[in-house]
């Protein structure tokens, strides 16, 4: 059991495998990413200080969250990156 920690990043999973980061499709109404500024085509490559290539480094960083302990968030918009910060929510 136990909280698991919520983001509300909806991953674009038809990315082609030349970005580096996770290419969002969109972001939940009212979670954690929208109220952190994070807008759909935005690609994470950072969150709380780990380097995000691919999935699997986001799921690892993800796995050293804590809700409601925000974190700092890098995206790349367009050519200009992006640093937000970003507080977990949860959902049982």
């Amino acid at each position: 059991g136990g909280r698991r920690v919520y983001l509300g990043t909806i991953p674009d999973f038809g990315q082609g495998s030349d970005v580096v980061g996770i290419k969002l499709s969109g972001v939940q109404k009212g979670g954690p990413a929208e109220q952190a500024g994070i807008k759909a085509g935005d690609v994470i490559v950072e969150l709380a200080g780990k380097t995000v290539a691919n999935i699997y480094d986001y799921q690892f960083a993800m796995q050293g969250l804590k809700v409601g302990q925000g974190v700092k968030v890098v995206v790349q918009r367009g050519t200009e990156r992006v640093e937000l910060t970003i507080t977990p929510g949860s959902r049982d």
